[in-house]
C-alpha cells in the first residue's frame, strides 16, 4: 500500500505556474524544478500553501524564493524548466512586449484583446480563482479552482456562453489538451 502511493506521489505532475485568487501571487517552476515566487502586497498565505503542497522546506520570507525571476519598473518575467517565457505585467505599457515575447502574461490588469500569449488577466483570475498551469507542449493544461459552470450559493455560476466563445474554445483543444483539462 505504502509504496503504491509512494508511486503515485512521485508520478504525480506538478504545476509549472500557479496563480493566487486574486492574481496579486504567482510561482513559476524553473528549470531547477523549484518554484521560484513573487507577489504585490504582504499577503503570503498562498507561498505557504504552495510550498507545502509542494514539499519544499523554504519559509514565505526566504530570499531564495525570487530567484529566476527578473522585475523591472513595468513588470517581471521567469522562464519555465522549458526555457518559455511567462511574463507578469504590472503596466499597461508592459503587455505590448510581453505580449510579443512571452507564452503566457500574468497581470492584475486587462488585457489588450491583440496579446499573442495566453492572458491571465483581472477578468480570468476572477471567474476562475486561483489556477494551477501545466505546460502541455505549445499549450496550458489549466486547472482552475472555479471551473466553467461552478455554483456555490456564495458564488454562483456564470452561464453566459455565446455561439462565438463556443467556437474560440473548440479551437483552443488539441491532442496536447486533454479533453477534461480547463481551457481558458
Amino acid at each position: 500500500m505504502m509504496g503504491g502511493a509512494i508511486i503515485l506521489m512521485i508520478r504525480a505532475p506538478q504545476p509549472d505556474v500557479l496563480i493566487a485568487a486574486d492574481g496579486s501571487a504567482v510561482a513559476l517552476r524553473g528549470a531547477n524544478g523549484r518554484l521560484s515566487m513573487i507577489k504585490s502586497g504582504n499577503d503570503v498565505f498562498a507561498f505557504r500553501e504552495w510550498l507545502a503542497a509542494d514539499a519544499d522546506a523554504r519559509t514565505p520570507k526566504d530570499d531564495t524564493l525570487g530567484e529566476g525571476i527578473r522585475c523591472d519598473a513595468t513588470g517581471c518575467v521567469g522562464k519555465l524548466r522549458d526555457g518559455s517565457l511567462v511574463a507578469i505585467a504590472k503596466t499597461i505599457q508592459a503587455f505590448e512586449e510581453d505580449c510579443r515575447r512571452a507564452v503566457l502574461v500574468v497581470s492584475n490588469r486587462d488585457a489588450p484583446p491583440a496579446c499573442a500569449a495566453l492572458v491571465i488577466d483581472r477578468d480570468v483570475w476572477r471567474r476562475s480563482g486561483p489556477m494551477a498551469l501545466r505546460r502541455r507542449g505549445e499549450q496550458f493544461e489549466i486547472t482552475a479552482a472555479r471551473p466553467r459552470g461552478y455554483d456555490r450559493p456564495w458564488g454562483h455560476a456564470r452561464l453566459r456562453r455565446t455561439a462565438t466563445r463556443s467556437r474560440r474554445a473548440a479551437r483552443r483543444h488539441s491532442p496536447a489538451t486533454p479533453p477534461h483539462a480547463q481551457t481558458i
